[in-house]
């Protein structure tokens, strides 16, 4: 196992902390938005855009915590990372036209606002600094994606656990005042996380927090970024 060898390119270090959002738009495209949008309510375990399935709107993740999961050739499920509020959803599936990449799950009660595909492109055509700035959002999530294949394949688990790590860090971590990262996250989630069994993921957290790179809490991870 090269666990050490492995901390020379740490993840939860590298690029920008983004949010993808609806904050991020301009303020008018914004309220356009939140006018024409139709609020939803759903309960944890409900399929909010289903994997394949071409959904015709984009989604606002308004309140609560939803999963984005991808489902594989085996059956077996992939958490992708945990969505924020106010993060934008079907974007590649409203303006191509083209079949969700991914499933998206209320981990909990949640609320969500809806805007069907026409009412989007409109608002878009309206405000050209919106589409720049949803050209923006999917310049991050490309990149991402890219980065998500390459550290995905052909990697070693303790590789793809801190990068797993890393990612959901960045998307849904929270500074604590002496430079750590609190991710509450469980080993189970984790474990889906880098399509490995509790087990082993277990057992390369439990050689993070050897080295002292993490600290394991009930339900929680936190990543002392100080010590890297």
């Amino acid at each position: 196992m090269q666990t050490k060898a492995s901390h020379a390119a740490t993840p939860w270090a590298d690029g920008p902390h983004y949010r993808e959002g609806l904050q991020d738009l301009p303020v008018d495209v914004r309220q356009a938005l939140i006018d024409i949008g139709t609020m939803r309510s759903w309960r944890r375990g409900d399929m909010i855009q289903k994997q394949g399935q071409t959904i015709g709107q984009v989604v606002v993740c308004l309140k609560g915590k939803f999963a984005a999961m991808v489902a594989g050739p085996s059956g077996n499920d992939t958490l992708l990372r945990f969505l924020t509020q106010g993060e934008i959803v079907g974007l590649s599936t409203v303006l191509a036209d083209l079949p969700a990449p991914n499933a998206i799950v209320a981990n909990g009660p949640a609320e969500t606002l809806h805007i069907t595909r026409q009412d989007f492109i409109n608002v878009l055509t309206r405000y050209p600094q919106g589409a720049v700035s949803v050209a923006v959002l999917l310049s991050h999530r490309l990149a991402e994606l890219i980065k998500y294949v390459e550290m995905t394949s052909h990697r070693t688990l303790n590789e793809r656990v801190i990068y797993a790590l890393g990612r959901l860090a960045r998307s849904n971590g929270e500074p604590s005042k002496t430079g750590a990262i609190l991710l509450k996250l469980t080993q189970g989630e984790l474990a889906t996380a880098t399509g490995a069994s509790r087990q082993r993921v277990h057992l390369e957290l439990k050689r993070l927090e050897d080295i002292g790179l993490i600290e394991l809490g009930y339900g929680q991870v936190i990543i002392k970024t100080n010590k890297l």
